[in-house]
């Protein structure tokens, strides 16, 4: 449980699933990807894969994205990709915008402003 007092310093990440339509799933994210949050970020991919064709990636709360979570967001473009489904990212910030385009992540990534 987490203490009151520590409101806010919590930085890994909370996945919330939402249903949009027959093919599209929403996948809010809040906290850091980072390398402590790889595993829990796969799963919830994985899952969202599995309920929809496209999983929109609602990134408002997300603070940080380091190598290891671009990785995991890529391999699940692509997976999704292969079936003619696709990732794509809403709401991002400037930070890991700019980190998106600096990697190239962003052609393979759907990026909707």
């Amino acid at each position: 449980m987490q203490d009151p007092g520590d409101a806010g310093t919590n930085r890994d990440p909370h996945f919330v699933r939402r249903r949009v339509d027959e093919v599209v799933l929403v996948l809010q994210v809040d906290g850091e990807l980072d390398i402590k949050s790889t595993d829990s970020l796969r799963s919830a991919l994985d899952e969202a894969e599995r309920e929809g064709d496209i999983v929109r990636i609602d990134a408002a709360g997300v603070s940080f994205v380091d190598s290891t979570a671009l990785g995991v967001l890529l391999a699940s473009a692509q997976r999704l990709s292969a079936r003619g489904g696709r990732l794509e990212l809403i709401n991002v910030s400037p930070p890991v915008r700019r980190i998106l385009d600096m990697t190239l992540i962003a052609r393979t990534v759907h990026v909707i402003s």
